[in-house]
């Protein structure tokens, strides 16, 4: 089973632009809202690929049954602890000339130190049956940037490998506890290491660094040019594959589902890059915070181009 940890879901409102005109007067063509949240949409693909997964995570007391009654039309298993406040919403400005989207997000509400604590034991209680945990997004205020560090130790105590996704403070200690697979994009690795991929070999070697210290896989989303993904050998580029977006929410995140799901299979390091491409794919041609369908990795798999280069 594979476990995707959501600590601040939220309600995603996309807004379609014909163009974005900063400061001006702007006109909306149309608009749509979507429960999303990281570890929801990895589960969610995982779900369309009929792979077994659960999703837990926080969830808010005024506006928490949306949550519910959006998993549940999904048909994905689910197990929240309830905090106090609301969802928080987030808005998704699309721009359709330039295929750009500019996010405002919400911080989320404050959480409640014994809310922490319940939600850690009952993750605790279902690694035994888990074999991978994916602990991806944000954190909302209150809980601690440590979070992700202690749910990877306790997860490596019971021998179940950890994916991480997220950025900032809770990037850099969990990076410290070694998880299976690290999946930065490229603005959050240079944030983390000070480096710039465009900036010739030194980002490569400072990646291949990362892994000698004992990560097995580093993958880098790199938006329209691609992603890297290293392992202990090889290092890996796939170029973007050419697809109409109609919505780019939720394109890493379902790249983690596509390696998810390779090593589920297990898959060698060239199809983890092929499945998460595909998958990524899949998703930026779907409107709205919509994801890849099985049928949608399977079509655009074979078209795939990945380079190994060092």
């Amino acid at each position: 089973m594979i476990l995707s940890v959501t600590l601040n879901p939220c309600i995603d409102k996309t807004i379609y632009l014909e163009r974005l005109q900063v400061g001006a007067y702007n006109r909306v063509e149309a608009s749509r809202s979507d429960l999303a949240g990281k570890g929801l949409n990895v589960s969610t693909v995982l779900n369309n690929l009929g792979e077994d997964t659960i999703c837990m995570g926080l969830n808010f007391r005024n506006n928490g049954s949306l949550l519910e009654r959006t998993l549940n039309s999904r048909g994905l298993k689910h197990h929240f602890v309830y905090a106090d406040g609301s969802i928080r919403t987030n808005i998704k400005l699309f721009d359709q000339a330039a295929h750009v989207m500019t996010e405002i997000n919400e911080a989320g509400p404050l959480v409640s130190s014994s809310a922490i604590d319940k939600l850690i034991d009952e993750i605790d209680a279902r690694l035994e049956d888990t074999h991978i945990l994916v602990l991806s997004g944000s954190v909302p205020p209150g809980v601690p940037a440590d979070i992700y560090q202690r749910l990877i130790r306790m997860a490596h105590r019971k021998d179940v490998k950890t994916v991480l996704d997220t950025a900032g403070e809770p990037f850099l200690l969990g990076l410290q506890e070694k998880p299976f697979l690290l999946k930065p994009n490229s603005m959050e690795f240079e944030q983390a290491f000070k480096t710039e991929l465009k900036a010739g070999r030194g980002p490569l070697e400072v990646a291949r660094s990362v892994v000698d210290s004992g990560i097995p896989y580093l993958c880098i989303s790199m938006g329209a040019d691609g992603a890297i993904l290293l392992d202990r050998e090889h290092t890996y580029r796939a170029r973007p594959l050419c697809v109409e977006a109609k919505g780019l929410t939720g394109a890493g995140d379902s790249m983690v589902a596509g390696m998810c799901f390779a090593l589920r299979k297990h898959l060698g390091s060239e199809d983890m890059l092929r499945y998460a491409m595909a998958a990524a794919a899949g998703s930026l041609r779907q409107e709205g915070t919509l994801l890849a369908r099985e049928s949608d990795i399977n079509e655009l798999l074979p078209q795939v181009e990945i380079e190994t280069i060092a």
